[in-house]
């Protein structure tokens, strides 16, 4: 739910900054409004950070030591082009400021690093649903633009390092959630409906594996054979699949019950 989102991310955030982590990446699943028949979306990236603001709101608002009620939020657009927003948590003792930004694209990149040298190194900067996935957001190895070149760009984002990510996906016929909150490692849960029933059963979300968050990049890593950036370990589809098939009485879907399966998770997800 939104409420238990917006708990453990600010837990794991005030647990990061206590290990000195001060540069978060965090990916929450949004609640929709606005939607339609045919978009659930259908103001876009503007109406997702209509829906990601409060929730920010809320977790920034809890970080300062002395509590939420002597703290302030102004938020403020950062990037009018594209609508990208910044909140800014004023608390009472300077050094507890904070910023998250939300939904950055790689477009957005240079306005990301000037607000990194205002934060400052002690002070902890959010970003919110990073909208980059490969190397190649970031332009071309052969030139360079405004912020730096590609490999200064993916070094920038590869230091915020991901406190907290609730994330969905379709994993043949199961829905499964992955989650990962600093300093556990990435946990990975399967839907389960009473009596198979999912418009009256009750819903479980039933954790099959676990693997290891790795915070540095090691030095033989190598990206897939699409340019995607450095995952801090995530687990993949394959290993995921291999998860849900080690648990006991597993019984493969028939490919109707696979069909039905993600029809049903494109109705509640988009």
């Amino acid at each position: 739910s939104v409420d238990d989102q917006v708990r453990q991310a600010k837990s794991a955030i005030l647990q990061a900054q206590k290990d000195g982590i001060q540069r978060h990446s965090i990916r929450l699943l949004l609640p929709l409004i606005g939607a339609t028949e045919l978009d659930d979306w259908p103001g876009g990236a503007r109406q997702m950070m209509d829906a990601a603001s409060p929730m920010l709101t809320t977790i920034l608002k809890q970080l300062p030591s002395i509590g939420p009620a002597a703290s302030t939020i102004n938020e403020s657009v950062i990037d009018a082009s594209d609508g990208v927003r910044a909140l800014f948590l004023q608390a009472e003792d300077p050094k507890e400021d904070a910023c998250a930004v939300l939904l950055p694209s790689a477009d957005t990149l240079p306005l990301l690093q000037n607000l990194d040298q205002q934060v400052g190194p002690k002070r902890s900067m959010v970003i919110v649903n990073p909208q980059w996935r490969r190397e190649s957001d970031f332009g071309s190895f052969f030139g360079a633009f405004a912020g730096g070149g590609v490999k200064q760009k993916t070094d920038f984002v590869k230091g915020f390092s991901p406190t907290f990510s609730c994330t969905s996906l379709m994993v043949e016929g199961d829905q499964v959630r992955i989650l990962r909150a600093h300093p556990s490692p990435w946990r990975v849960f399967v839907m389960q409906v009473e009596n198979g029933n999912y418009d009256d059963g009750t819903i479980d979300w039933v954790e099959v594996g676990r693997k290891d968050f790795v915070d540095e990049q090691p030095k033989d890593w190598k990206s897939d054979g699409n340019g995607a950036l450095f995952d801090f370990g995530l687990p993949t589809y394959r290993e995921i699949e291999q998860m849900i098939k080690e648990q006991d009485g597993y019984v493969e879907r028939n490919p109707i019950e696979k069909a039905a399966a993600s029809v049903r998770f494109i109705k509640d997800t988009l």
